[in-house]
């Protein structure tokens, strides 16, 4: 990475952190991207996808 790029990052990062301050809103923010994560990896395994079906899912009992 350049150093223009570096700055980006920081530059986001710091963003990120001014506008997660606390904890709470720090873990709403990660549980939404691991949800995001989660869709694109049934897309790509071609299962049915949609937000329901990943919420019925999470729901399920551990076997």
């Amino acid at each position: 990475m350049n150093q223009q790029q570096l700055q980006q990052l920081d530059q986001y990062l710091s963003q990120w952190r001014a506008s997660h301050s606390d904890a709470e809103s720090r873990r709403a923010a990660y549980h939404q991207q691991v949800q995001k994560f989660t869709l694109s990896s049934m897309a790509l395994e071609n299962e049915p996808v949609n937000p329901e079906r990943l919420a019925m899912l999470l729901c399920q009992p551990a076997r």
